[in-house]
């Protein structure tokens, strides 16, 4: 039996309390992979998490786009998207122009794991924000992949902006699959998501590339326990078949790709820094958890590439941040 809620701070649907929500930890929003994922603001209504796939392209759940008060679809001009929001930081910004969401969402039965396999969102922003914060690129969960992940081959993550801490970034790593729901269009994991995190990406870091595999659109309880329902990306393949799929496969056709990362800029840092020194501390690398100077990070990198019998250049990179998080996988 699935029992499932809402994610969505509008939604007005109770929230099954998660513990394990104290392993979330704060991200910064201003360094690539977390820029482009954003607060998509709902008329002063609450809000989700949205992520952008494309310079002017962004993907969320339906749900987050229907007002429930009212009863009605919320027109573009009520929607907002601010990439890489941090602490009142809403200088990567687009109104939204217009948006796609499947014929077969029922909102008025939107919660439920039947109804959650259409509950997606295609938005178009009226400005490319896209060079600036990057996109992740679209990918299907394969048997490879999923074959990876349950090996520590590969990372899975999730990342979003929780309505508790609506003003920051958090993220967790290292999620588990624990099942499947509606003909394995929908994923379940055991990371923590709450209300805000609607919309969320799921995320894969494998072989130095991450890809968005998944959209969060409920919490589910899984024998007995609050665990994670996404609805995969997989069966919206370009090549996929099928009315249920058409809709999305053909919005998507043009996003299914490797991403890309954010153009220089004086916004956003092309690598995630902060995380990597936070690992190297966390490792033993590093004797605090920011390295006082490049060349301080540069050799606590090459003391773990040496650990790890990796080649040592001790440059940052987000391969590099895979490695450091697979070798804590490794030691669970």
């Amino acid at each position: 039996m699935i029992a499932a809620c809402l994610l969505g701070s509008g939604s007005g649907q109770a929230l099954a309390k998660n513990d394990g929500n104290a392993s979330r930890i704060e991200v910064n929003a201003h360094s690539y992979p977390w820029s482009p994922i954003g607060r998509l603001n709902a008329g002063g209504r609450g809000h989700c998490t949205g992520f952008m796939i494309g310079e002017q392209t962004l993907l969320t759940a339906a749900h987050c786009l229907y007002d429930n008060i009212s009863g009605r679809w919320r027109g573009a001009s009520e929607l907002h998207f601010v990439a890489a929001y941090q602490r009142e930081d809403y200088s990567l910004h687009s109104p939204v122009e217009s948006y796609q969401v499947s014929k077969a969402f029922k909102p008025a039965q939107s919660v439920s794991a039947e109804n959650a396999v259409a509950d997606w969102a295609v938005v178009r922003l009226k400005k490319g924000i896209g060079r600036q914060t990057g996109w992740f690129g679209v990918r299907g969960l394969d048997e490879g992949l999923r074959s990876r992940i349950d090996q520590k081959k590969a990372i899975l993550l999730q990342a979003g902006y929780q309505r508790q801490r609506a003003h920051v970034i958090t993220a967790t790593f290292g999620c588990t699959f624990v099942g499947n729901f509606s003909k394995n269009s929908g994923l379940v994991h055991d990371c923590p998501i709450a209300k805000g995190d609607s919309g969320s990406p799921l995320l894969v870091l494998d072989r130095g590339r991450i890809s968005v595999i998944g959209i969060h659109v409920l919490q589910v309880r899984w024998d007995g326990r609050p665990v994670s329902g996404t609805l995969s990306l997989v069966a919206f393949h370009p090549e996929a078949t099928g009315p249920a799929t058409l809709e999305f496969s053909t919005a998507l056709k043009a996003y299914w790709g490797p991403g890309q990362q954010p153009q220089e800029n004086d916004k956003i840092n092309r690598l995630p820094l902060k995380a990597i020194d936070a690992l190297l501390y966390r490792s033993g690398f590093l004797s605090t958890d920011t390295a006082g100077t490049a060349k301080e990070r540069a050799e606590a990198i090459k003391k773990f590439q040496l650990e790890q019998k990796l080649t040592r250049d001790g440059q940052a990179s987000i391969q590099l941040l895979e490695q450091l998080l697979l070798s804590e996988e490794k030691v669970r």
